[in-house]
C-alpha cells in the first residue's frame, strides 16, 4: 500500500465516529447524527422517537486534532466518551479523497454551521436525512468501504467485522 494512513474507528457505545490522518500528520474527526439531537441538543423523549421512525434533517460534524496520528494524542483531545478504539492502516489516496469529499459537504451552508461544546464538534447541516436505517453507524460503514476495508455484518449497530485494505482481520 502506497503512503498508508491512519484511520481511527471509534465506539461510543451506541454510535461510532471516524478520525482520518492527514498527509500533514494532523487528524479530523467526522461523525454522522441527527440534527435535532446533536445541533440542536434536544434530548426529549420526542425528538429521540422522531429520530427512530421519522427522516429528520441530518448533520455532519468535523473537527480538526492535532498530531501524531496516533491512540494517545487522539484520547487526551476528545471531550466524549470512547468504549474502544480502532486503528486501521488505509491507502492514503483513500483517506485524502474521503477527507476532501466530507469537508465539502461540511464547508456548505456556513451560515448554519453551530459549534456544540459538549462534543467539541462543528456540526453543518448533511443534504440526506437521518433514519433509523441511515444513522451514525451505517454512515460510518459507508465511509470504511470508500476507504478500502470490508465491512461485515450489520451496520445499524456498529456490530460488524472489519477487514482493513492490506488483508489483515480489524476489531469484532
Amino acid at each position: 500500500m502506497d503512503d498508508p494512513r491512519a484511520v481511527f474507528l471509534l465506539d461510543h457505545g451506541r454510535h461510532t465516529s471516524l478520525v482520518v490522518a492527514t498527509p500533514a500528520g494532523s487528524m479530523v474527526r467526522y461523525a454522522y447524527g441527527d440534527w435535532r439531537f446533536y445541533a440542536d441538543q434536544d434530548m426529549r423523549i420526542g425528538s429521540a422517537l422522531a429520530a427512530l421512525f421519522l427522516r429528520t434533517p441530518a448533520t455532519l460534524a468535523r473537527r480538526e486534532l492535532r498530531g501524531p496520528p496516533e491512540e494517545p494524542a487522539l484520547l487526551a483531545q476528545l471531550r466524549v466518551g470512547v468504549q474502544a478504539v480502532y486503528p486501521l492502516r488505509v491507502s492514503g489516496a483513500d483517506a485524502d479523497r474521503l477527507r476532501d469529499e466530507l469537508d465539502a459537504l461540511h464547508a456548505r451552508k456556513p451560515e448554519r454551521h453551530r459549534y456544540v461544546a459538549m462534543y467539541d464538534l462543528v456540526f453543518a447541516p448533511h443534504p440526506e436525512p437521518y433514519t433509523w436505517r441511515n444513522n451514525s453507524n451505517t454512515r460510518v460503514a459507508q465511509w470504511l468501504r470508500a476507504l478500502g476495508a470490508e465491512v461485515r455484518g450489520p451496520a445499524l449497530l456498529s456490530r460488524w467485522q472489519l477487514i482493513e485494505p492490506q488483508g489483515e482481520p480489524g476489531p469484532q
